[in-house]
């Protein structure tokens, strides 16, 4: 058999090395191309029998942790060392469980091939992503650096007129409820944090709300100086803020509970379903057409980076934000 004569180039110190040890390159390349077309013919995935260590799930942290451990490590990891919100926490994990489950095993057993079934199988955007953490922040190797996040398309919101607002607010039940609707509608906050109100941060007189002390980790999402309007204001002595303790939370159900009896209000009054997310947009709309700039918005909404704040400090301080936000004079009820 006449064999194909070829030339392939290699680094110098590679050759060097293999000569010193008398290797037959020529021989050994052949073997190894063998090897890895049979390897492929078997169903092998293209680059993980040679691929370099670096970019293995061999090279991977923790080489003696069980299945059970990891699992346990990488919740930690996501809420503690990350301060993960807890909502992207949950998913992550929740993920994590279904690839040991799909993987019978460590997610270091994983081949590239496997990792694409799992993600094949679910198809969606959270399984990409938490193959992508696992393998690359948590096991800080490169197997899964080639799985892209597709992109999302955005999604138009269905944003309800005052007068639909109004009818749900007639069918809210309780003055807790009827509150946090106002508050949330009249200051852009996230549902979150509206949740994490006690008295201590709100200036009743100058209807302010001032972001919460730094307590336990840091927040992926943070609060700027924010404020509400005058019925807002009336909903929460209704609601009793004026007996409250200092640190006392001014909202008391769980967050899922106010959302369910938004939405409960909504359908009584037979319109959109309005929720905690869908006022925040209302917020950011209304305070558009009131002719508020985008850069002042999203201060108010707490969606200005800090570094933006510290530098250009005096386009948004406390005194200027309240001036931007009375000429505005947002109106939830009486517009």
């Amino acid at each position: 058999m006449t064999k194909k004569r070829t030339n392939i180039s290699l680094d110098p110190e590679v050759y060097e090395q293999a000569r010193a040890r008398e290797i037959n390159i020529s021989r050994l390349t052949e073997k190894s191309l063998k090897k890895y077309i049979d390897w492929l013919e078997g169903g092998g995935e293209y680059g993980d029998l040679f691929a370099d260590k670096k970019e293995g799930v061999n090279s991977c942290k923790f080489p003696g942790q069980t299945a059970e451990e990891f699992l346990k490590d990488f919740r930690q990891t996501c809420r503690t060392d990350w301060n993960l919100a807890d909502s992207t926490a949950t998913e992550r994990y929740r993920y994590a469980e279904k690839l040991v489950e799909f993987l019978d095993g460590h997610p270091r057993e994983a081949t590239k091939g496997k990792l694409r079934e799992f993600i094949n199988k679910y198809g969606d955007d959270n399984a990409v992503k938490t193959v992508r953490v696992i393998y690359g922040r948590y096991l800080e190797t490169e197997v899964a650096k080639d799985f892209k996040i597709p992109k999302s398309r955005p999604r138009p919101k269905k944003v309800p007129s005052r007068e639909e607002l109004i009818r749900i607010y007639d069918e809210l039940e309780s003055a807790a409820d009827r509150a946090a609707f106002l508050v949330l509608a009249s200051s852009g906050l996230r549902r979150g944090e509206l949740m994490r109100l006690s008295p201590e941060q709100i200036d009743t007189e100058e209807r302010t709300i001032y972001p919460p002390k730094k307590r336990g980790p840091r927040r992926t999402k943070s609060q700027w100086v924010t404020f509400f309007n005058e019925e807002a204001g009336k909903a929460l002595q209704e609601h009793g803020l004026g007996e409250m303790e200092p640190e006392e939370k001014i909202f008391k159900c769980h967050p899922g509970t106010l959302t369910k009896h938004f939405g409960q209000a909504s359908k009584r009054a037979r319109t959109v379903r309005v929720t905690p997310q869908i006022l925040r947009v209302w917020f950011a709309e209304q305070m558009s057409r009131l002719g508020v700039a985008d850069r002042y918005i999203d201060a108010l909404c707490g969606r200005t980076p800090s570094s933006v704040l510290a530098k250009h400090y005096s386009d948004f301080s406390p005194n200027r934000l309240a001036e931007v936000y009375e000429e505005a004079g947002i109106e939830v009820l009486n517009g």
